[in-house]
């Protein structure tokens, strides 16, 4: 067995909300909570080639025990780096930068039984702090951090490794200068070797499968032995191997994958339609690559294939029509490759993030027919342009998942008709604007960190898009 990660990695994450402490099995009383408070010193590389020693407390909050197979959930945890003046000189920030704010990934192990499991605690915030001429510069960032789900029992230990800092420089009016970029500081402990932050013992849970190494296997060994599924369950399925095949511009970005589905209203037909609907074909998977910036995230995404449905409406109130509907999705700008834009601003009081969402699509109709009889529509049958659409919701971390909503104004169609014109019907029905798309979005799967793996296709959301934290 492994130790199986939930939720946000290093290089993915966000300021997740996730807290509370597990509970002992049996009834029993949930169990006190341990405060970490560790101060490491790490060697910290800047870009101006410098390497500076710089002291980091640790703090954070652990429970005192687990259960195997249920989520041990650290509380929220807080990085200080006091980074020396001589260092912030040499920093490279801009001469008008009156503070700095940024973020800290803290690349974490939780080992047992002799393996380990990567887990980074990524997207902690740091407030901006007022420069001054030769002091020493404090970030304190905090956030909260991703549960590790030991799967076997025995003592569950968190290491601390690598450091990242993102320094973001502001000017006097708090804004961030223009042309000026986050300054990138990587640490590792300056010994070399991983700091031990706490230790949290797992008893037993309920009877597995199958008997396995109670956590991740180092890369070249081989598998535990695993027990086979009683035959009333389902295989648990494989991640898909499109997932993580989109590539960022650089190696700031990490990339992942995703399933969503979603309802999407017809105004002119007073109907709805399923988006990605598993009844009707297997659903499309969506990749998506993920980067942290000061304020948040960036992610763009991109379908691995069209999206489809099939639905039928009532046309002109009464008669039955139904239709198959692809959507296609096209680059925002002609000739350029990104597709999806998403970008989620973490609120640093509530740590909900307001995500909005770009992206547009081709809508395609075939396979008509009006009554019961077929409507030959030809193949070509889609909007003249792709519909342009914009999301936006609220929610606790983007890489978790969430709801997000809008309206979008489905374009003309052209190319309609086999044997004759129906571009003017399908316009007349179906093109429209004030059209509502409500979509699901599942966890994000990290396949580097097998993390959230594999993808989940989500059950689509009735409600709104509404703040989750």
């Amino acid at each position: 067995m492994t130790i199986r990660v939930r939720g946000t990695t290093a290089a993915v994450a966000l300021a997740a909300v996730v807290a509370g402490a597990v509970t002992a099995g049996g009834g029993a009383a949930p169990a006190r909570a341990v405060e970490t408070d560790a101060t490491l010193r790490y060697a910290c590389a800047f870009p101006s080639g410098t390497s500076r020693a710089v002291d980091v407390r640790v703090r954070a909050g652990f429970p005192a025990g687990g259960t195997a197979g249920e989520p041990v959930r650290p509380g929220r945890a807080t990085v200080t780096a006091t980074i020396p003046a001589d260092a912030v000189a040499a920093a490279g920030l801009p001469p008008d930068a009156a503070s700095v704010a940024g973020t800290a990934a803290l690349a974490v192990a939780a080992a047992q039984n002799g393996t380990s499991a990567p887990v980074t605690w990524a997207g902690l915030a740091a407030p901006a702090v007022p420069l001054a001429e030769g002091a020493d510069l404090v970030l304190e960032a905090s956030g909260d951090v991703p549960p590790v789900t030991p799967a076997a029992a025995g003592d569950l230990v968190f290491t601390a490794a690598a450091l990242t800092l993102n320094l973001d420089p502001r000017d006097a009016a708090g804004r961030t200068p223009e042309g000026a970029e986050p300054v990138a500081v990587t640490c590792e402990p300056a010994e070399g070797r991983d700091v031990a932050l706490a230790t949290v013992p797992v008893r037993p849970g309920a009877p597995a499968a199958g008997p396995g190494a109670s956590a991740a296997p180092a890369r070249d060994a081989p598998a535990a032995p695993r027990a086979a599924a009683p035959p009333a369950e389902e295989p648990p399925g494989e991640t898909p191997e499109e997932c993580g095949t989109y590539e960022g511009p650089d190696t700031t970005w990490m990339s992942g994958c995703i399933y969503l589905s979603g309802f999407s209203n017809v105004t002119k037909l007073d109907g709805a339609t399923i988006v990605n609907d598993p009844e009707f074909a297997d659903p499309a998977l969506t990749n998506v690559i993920y980067k942290i910036t000061s304020t948040g995230a960036e992610l763009r995404q991109r379908f691995v294939s069209p999206l489809r449905s099939r639905s039928t409406f009532l046309t002109f109130g009464l008669m039955p029509t139904t239709a198959t509907m692809e959507l296609t999705q096209a680059p925002l700008k002609p000739g350029e490759p990104v597709y999806g834009s998403v970008e989620a601003i973490t609120d640093l009081q509530t740590g909900v993030q307001t995500v909005n969402a770009h992206m547009k699509m081709s809508i395609r109709i075939y396979d008509v027919t009006v009554k019961g009889t077929p409507l030959d529509v030809g193949d070509r049958c889609r909007t003249e342009v792709p519909a342009d659409l914009r999301l936006t919701g609220k929610m606790t971390n983007i890489l978790e998942g969430g709801v997000l909503d809008g309206t979008f104004a489905i374009p003309p169609f052209a190319g309609c008709g086999a044997a004759e014109d129906l571009d003017p019907l399908f316009s007349g029905t179906v093109s429209g604007p004030e059209n509502l798309l409500r979509v699901t979005l599942g966890a994000t799967c990290i396949p580097f960190a097998e993390i959230s793996c594999p993808p989940v296709l989500p059950e689509p959301s009735r409600s709104g898009a509404a703040a989750t934290g």
